[in-house]
């Protein structure tokens, strides 16, 4: 199915108030934010929220194994994605409607300090902006140091490009800081 044709924009970013120094001290690697309209931040937070989603859009994403609660309330999940094998994905902040912060680690994702940001901000009625904001500093591997700096920013903006239409996505800006 041929997806609709969504600018990507190369040069514009997005700001936040959120304080990610809790959570993080490691460099912005890839800035991502999809513009929307005609749905509001909840049916975002929805889709963005929801690990069984990925597969709808993230290339990468052969399966989703969700895990049971813990004793607060949190559910954490496995994601085995093609490249990476199977990669834990654990919610760090939750703050639904507005934001959420995961760290996503494993034994073959070669990424070793991963931690992103998902932040939706309302700009009007039924129209925002949804950031995807990915930090880290250390990537096992010269093969793969080279590799991730090439594929990783195409393959999160082919995802975006996937994800722009489930959301009523308008724009995407997607900046690499490789």
């Amino acid at each position: 199915m041929k997806q609709p044709d969504i600018p990507v924009i190369e040069s514009s970013s997005i700001g936040t108030n959120f304080d990610m120094s809790p959570y993080t001290n490691s460099t912005l690697r890839l800035d991502m934010s999809i513009d929307f309209q005609g749905v509001t931040p909840m049916k975002v937070f929805d889709v963005m929220g929801d690990p069984q989603r990925m597969k709808d859009w993230y290339l990468l994403v052969k399966e989703i194994q969700m895990h049971p609660p813990n004793i607060n309330g949190e559910i954490d999940f496995d994601v085995d994605f093609m490249l990476f094998g199977r990669v834990h994905e654990e919610i760090l902040y939750w703050n639904k409607p507005y934001q959420y912060v995961y760290k996503a680690f494993g034994d073959e994702f070669p990424i070793k300090d991963y931690i992103a940001l998902i932040e939706i901000q309302e700009i009007g009625p039924q129209k925002g902006v949804m950031l995807w904001r990915q930090y880290f500093n250390e990537i096992e591997g010269v093969n793969n140091q080279n590799l991730l700096s090439v594929i990783l920013p195409a393959i999160n903006e082919a995802s975006l490009k996937r994800l722009a239409p489930l959301i009523g996505g308008t724009a995407i800006t997607m900046q690499s800081h490789f």
